[in-house]
This record gives structure tokens, sequence and C-alpha cells, in this order.
């Protein structure tokens, strides 16, 4: 994985306490290539969805590049899993971050903050 924000961020997710490893990126990912319609991808798009859509546009005081501002056409459910995917293929994050996590940081480094 590439270092710089993306990696702090993750490095701060993994500090997280133990409750929010119960969806790992690993988990998150297994459950995305099940069969569409199968209960476990369901739960994937489910909490992918939620992710960045309660995320997007949104900027925290603190961390205030921690952001991403995906365009409305950019957020159907199948162009967000290939982005998410995507990224753990090419960047090989750690999968024992959290879902959450990961998914934040693949919108950021898709669609960045303007």
């Amino acid at each position: 994985m590439k270092h710089g924000i993306a990696g702090v961020f993750l490095g701060l997710c993994l500090l997280m306490s133990a409750k929010s490893w119960a969806y790992s990126g690993e988990l998150w990912l297994s459950q995305a290539n099940t069969k569409f319609g199968e209960p476990g991808s369901m739960l994937a798009h489910g909490f992918m969805a939620g992710v960045v859509h309660s995320w997007n546009n949104r900027r925290e005081d603190r961390f205030p590049k921690l952001c991403f501002n995906a365009p409305p056409e950019a957020l159907q459910i199948r162009n967000l899993m290939t982005i998410v995917k995507d990224y753990i293929s090419a960047e090989n994050p750690d999968l024992e971050a959290p879902a959450q996590g990961i998914i934040r940081v693949a919108m950021m480094a898709r669609f960045p903050c303007r």
C-alpha cells in the first residue's frame, strides 16, 4: 500500500477498538465476491453504500483531507463495487483493517476532495 494520507487513515482504523474489527476488509471482499443476490453479496453492497453515501462530501474538522467527492453519476452500486475492488487489487491494502476505512480510502483515491 502506498503511504501518505491514505496510509495514515488506514493506520488509524487499525487502532480502533476490537468491535470495529468485526467487519474487516477481508470479510467485506469475500462477501463482495459472492454471486449477486446472495446474502453475502447484498451485505457487502449495503455496507459499502452506507459508507459511501454517509461520507461523500463530508469533512472532519480534525482531518479535513480525509474526504472524497464523488459525483452523483458515480454513486451507482455497480460503479462503487468496481472502484473498491480495483483499489484493493491495485494497492493491496491490509485487509485486516476495518472495511469502512478501506472503502473510504478507495473512494479518496478515486474522487479526492476539491
